[in-house]
């Protein structure tokens, strides 16, 4: 909860600064975390343009106008954004679909798994159950189990959840739905085993005009 309320701070001072620009900190910290994730993918050649940067940075605010009503968006959604626009996301789009589509299955999903901390409960536990060679999955479903605030105490963050849930249940193997969640899973939980490395991102972009810091857990 703790990691939950200082992205919410950053972002307000942010806002609040810069109004409706990017903070250099979150794009900073954007590359940083993004591209240690991307290690060992195809992504991982890909160059950075500066376009994925902005696009985020709109679809971003456009999801959370839809849902929230308003443009101040967290940390969280600027990264899960960006690493989306990573892999194109002309037209606002989400792996080829809409954003309101895809905000509207997301609102049913949480429906149908009555809502943000049930969903939570059983993402990780499908999670947990995934086939996974390294043991991250099992790891960080047992790991992000014990704090379920992180994931389901904020309106914009159980969205999120949820969204990942959706993306990576769409991947073709079981190894490949246990990475996609977590690589996206740990810009709201701040902590997630990639395959055998436990990386922090908590401290990413809490220091205005500061280096972004990846850590290890």
């Amino acid at each position: 909860m703790k990691f939950l309320i200082v992205f919410m701070l950053v972002t307000f001072v942010a806002t609040g600064r810069l109004f409706a620009q990017i903070p250099a900190e979150w794009q900073s910290a954007a590359q940083a975390v993004i591209a240690d994730l991307e290690r060992d993918t195809p992504l991982a050649a890909k160059p950075w343009t500066g376009a994925e940067l902005t696009q985020g940075w709109h679809l971003a605010r456009a999801w959370r106008k839809h849902n929230n009503g308003n443009v101040e968006i967290i940390l969280a959604e600027y990264l899960t954004f960006v690493a989306l626009c990573r892999q194109g996301c002309a037209g606002n789009t989400i792996e080829g679909k809409g954003y309101i589509a895809v905000a509207e299955q997301v609102k049913t999903y949480k429906a149908q798994n009555g809502e943000a901390y049930a969903l939570a409960k059983n993402a990780h536990a499908w999670l947990a159950a995934l086939h996974d060679p390294t043991g991250a999955a099992a790891k960080n479903a047992a790991m992000w189990n014990k704090d379920l605030d992180m994931a389901a105490a904020d309106f914009a963050t159980s969205n999120l959840y949820a969204l990942y849930w959706l993306l990576a249940q769409a991947r073709p193997t079981p190894t490949e739905q246990a990475n996609t969640f977590a690589r996206f899973a740990i810009f709201v939980q701040g902590k997630a085993w990639i395959g055998t490395r436990c990386l922090d991102i908590t401290k990413v972009a809490s220091v205005i005009g500061a280096p972004p810091t990846i850590g290890r857990c």
